[in-house]
């Protein structure tokens, strides 16, 4: 009988299995149709209840012609995707893993196996941002993950997604 090392699971190597692509897919889906149902449904009923129009073009008209209804629009925007970093990052830092993340069984963690920093889940999820350099990661971002099964940006803040059911270890 071996004794008891308390050291030991730091002197061992762990064995990580990335997800596969699909996975981590039908996860970023489940947190979208949560996103959806929470944030984006209640604020389609309002702008619905704001504009009164039967189209587009006449919605757009109506919205291009009046900088109150632009000035509700900026702020609603703003509004929806400070709700949506929000989710990503906090559920992220305090819990490892969003709704999604969960149900499928996935956890983002730093390189080294440990939780990551706030400032890792802040950059980690910048890819929401609507602005001109993190649009170009809605492109690069799936293409990097697609064949590397990581994702850029995980490489560049030095975290990754595992699956929770698959961590074993080596001696």
């Amino acid at each position: 009988m071996k004794p008891y090392d308390p050291l030991a699971a730091y002197n061992s190597v762990s064995v990580v299995q990335h997800p596969s692509v699909f996975k981590r897919i039908i996860a970023f889906l489940i947190d979208i149709f949560l996103l959806g149902f929470t944030v984006f449904a209640p604020l389609d009923t309002l702008l619905q209840t704001i504009s009164r129009t039967p189209d587009f073009s006449t919605t757009y008209a109506a919205f291009t012609g009046n900088e109150t209804l632009q000035t509700i629009i900026t702020l609603l925007m703003v509004y929806i995707f400070t709700l949506v970093m929000l989710y990503f990052i906090l559920l992220e830092y305090f819990l490892g893993q969003t709704a999604g993340m969960r149900f499928m069984k996935l956890k983002v963690e730093d390189i080294d196996g440990k939780k990551p920093t706030f400032w890792q889940c802040l950059v980690r999820n910048t890819v929401f941002l609507p602005l001109i350099p993190f649009i170009l990661f809605w492109i690069i971002d799936p293409l990097y993950l697609f064949f590397t099964k990581q994702r850029l940006i995980e490489q560049l803040t030095k975290t990754r997604t595992v699956n929770t059911n698959y961590i074993k270890e080596q001696s």
